[in-house]
């Protein structure tokens, strides 16, 4: 999986009860992950994408 920085990275969850989570990406460490990860109202923590997550690219990188 491979992301840079300025995408969304959207973590599925696994329970009917929770919503997904979606973040952006900070930093990346190596070329499929780990990444640091920004979600919303929370510190950045370093995120092992597995098959329950997903890659929005941005698309306007000029910002």
């Amino acid at each position: 999986m491979r992301g840079n920085v300025g995408d969304r990275i959207i973590q599925h969850s696994r329970r009917v009860d929770q919503a997904d989570r979606v973040g952006t990406i900070v930093e990346v460490h190596g070329e499929d992950g780990p990444f640091l990860v920004r979600f919303e109202g929370q510190e950045p923590c370093l995120v092992f994408p597995g098959p329950d997550a997903e890659i929005a690219v941005e698309t306007d990188r000029s910002v």
